[in-house]
C-alpha cells in the first residue's frame, strides 16, 4: 500500500464545473441542503473513537500533531446513495463542556446541532482536491467498503472543511471536513 498523502487546502474556491460549485461553497447548513435535494435522507455513523490529530489538521485546530482527538466519521446519504463523506475532531477534554450533545449523536446529523445553536461561529471554508493516496480519500473509500456500498471513486474528489468555535468558551474548536461523493453532483432540488 502507498503511503498515504494530505494534499495542501486551500482559501480560494477551486475551479470546478459550475454546476457542482454549490455543493462546496453553499453557506448554510450541508445537511439541510442535502435533505432539500433528495426524497430520503440519513447518516451512517462509520465511527466515533479517540485518534491521533493528523498533520493537516494541526494548524486548523491550533494543536500539535499526534494530539489524541475525538474523531466521528459519517456517511451522509440521500436516496439510498452515499453522497458526501463527513470526518469530524475535536479535542477529547472539551466535548463535555464545549459540545456536550456530541456524544449522543449517533445517526444524527452533526449539522443540526451545530446550525441551531446562535452561540456556535463558523469560520471561513478551506478546500481541497484528494488524490487516491490521500487520507481522507482512503478513509471515504473505507467507510463506503465497510459498509457494504460499491462505489467506484473517481481519482480525485473535492473536500472542504471548516472550524467551529463556541463563542461562550475559549479555546473551542470542532472541525469538520465534507468530501463530495460522485453521487452528490446528480441530486436535484426536490419539489
Amino acid at each position: 500500500m502507498s503511503r498515504a498523502l494530505h494534499s495542501p487546502w486551500q482559501w480560494h474556491v477551486p475551479r470546478i464545473d459550475l454546476s457542482h460549485t454549490h455543493w462546496l461553497t453553499d453557506s448554510g447548513s450541508l445537511t439541510q441542503k442535502l435533505k432539500n435535494h433528495c426524497q430520503h435522507f440519513s447518516v451512517q455513523r462509520i465511527n466515533q473513537l479517540s485518534s491521533p490529530l493528523s498533520l493537516s489538521e494541526t494548524i486548523p485546530m491550533q494543536l500539535p500533531r499526534g494530539r489524541s482527538v475525538l474523531q466521528r466519521q459519517v456517511l451522509l446519504i440521500c436516496n439510498g446513495v452515499p453522497a458526501v463523506f463527513a470526518h469530524t475532531v475535536t479535542p477529547i477534554e472539551r466535548v463535555g463542556r464545549d459540545w456536550p450533545f456530541f456524544n449522543q449523536l449517533g445517526n444524527r446529523a452533526l449539522g443540526v446541532a451545530l446550525f441551531s445553536n446562535p452561540l456556535i461561529r463558523r469560520d471561513s471554508f478551506e478546500y481541497t482536491r484528494l488524490c487516491s493516496q490521500d487520507d481522507l480519500y482512503q478513509m471515504a473509500q473505507r467507510a463506503l467498503n465497510g459498509h457494504g456500498f460499491d462505489i467506484a471513486l473517481p481519482s480525485h474528489l473535492w473536500a472542504r472543511r471548516c472550524v467551529f468555535t463556541h463563542t461562550r468558551h475559549a479555546n473551542s474548536r470542532m472541525m469538520v471536513t465534507e468530501v463530495m461523493l460522485p453521487s452528490v453532483y446528480a441530486l436535484q432540488p426536490t419539489p
